[in-house]
């Protein structure tokens, strides 16, 4: 275990799993600092292992290849693609928040190893029915501009050239929307393009997990540097560690 996070001896979980569970920097940055000493805490951890599907969620962040392209050969990770899921257990923790009107107990963020080509491919899905719209108004914006053009238009009706720009911004949403629905179909071939269809997340959903707002589109954050810290950000090995406590040498 890392040492870094053994500096209060005094604490519950001081050398246990499920501080090696909670994978914090330190002590004084644990959320369960000075509310340790309900020892259902190591129970609630236990269980949220026994919540994981086979390999764990640390499998996902230490891939060195991609875990969103299909098939092979898949492309070296280069960054993280971060997608959040939650868990009404263990029941005594959802009493306590309340998050987009569900009972939420365990939240965690699944870490994808991630590479550039899919990256690149998931932003633009993402954006074109905002690119689209703006690149659109910027080529009919200068008629609208030039006297030449608007004067005639504002011959036809005073509000013509509003309505072209209107029209501009509007129609290139529903462009940029078809382009989107598109290009997802060409390249969900061979990658994830929603995470929610990818097999590990479906191994999650049969353990009882749903996305943290299961009611918006999957949205993913991407990050160069992974979560490390927080639960669901510990290594495998931490999982293989047995639930009794587990002490430094100079304790014992």
């Amino acid at each position: 275990m890392d040492e870094r996070r053994l500096t209060d001896t005094e604490c519950a979980l001081y050398g246990t799993k499920s501080c090696a569970l909670l994978n914090m920097p330190d002590c004084d940055k644990c959320p369960l600092k000075g509310r340790v000493a309900d020892p259902a805490i190591h129970d609630d951890l236990k269980l949220f292992c026994e919540l994981q599907p086979e390999g764990t969620i640390a499998s996902l962040f230490e891939s060195e290849t991609c875990t969103l392209c299909k098939g092979e050969p898949k492309g070296q990770a280069s960054c993280y693609a971060v997608f959040d899921m939650a868990h009404t257990e263990p029941k005594k923790l959802a009493k306590r928040k309340l998050l987009s009107r569900q009972e939420t107990g365990f939240m965690v963020p699944l870490q994808f190893a991630c590479c550039g080509k899919c990256r690149r491919r998931i932003l633009l899905q993402s954006y074109l029915p905002l690119i689209t719209p703006i690149v659109l108004t910027l080529i009919v914006l200068p008629f609208v501009m030039i006297e030449h053009f608007a004067q005639t238009m504002r011959q036809v009706a005073g509000w013509l050239p509003f309505a072209v720009v209107a029209a501009a911004i509007i129609g290139g949403y529903g462009v940029g929307k078809l382009l989107s629905y598109l290009y997802k179909r060409r390249i969900e071939s061979d990658m994830y393009v929603d995470v929610r269809t990818h097999p590990f997340v479906g191994a999650m959903t049969e353990k009882g997990w749903r996305p943290l707002f299961p009611d918006r589109t999957a949205h993913l954050a991407f990050t160069k540097k992974r979560i490390d810290r927080g639960l669901g950000t510990a290594p495998s090995a931490v999982y293989d560690l047995p639930d009794a406590v587990i002490r430094n040498d100079e304790e014992e």
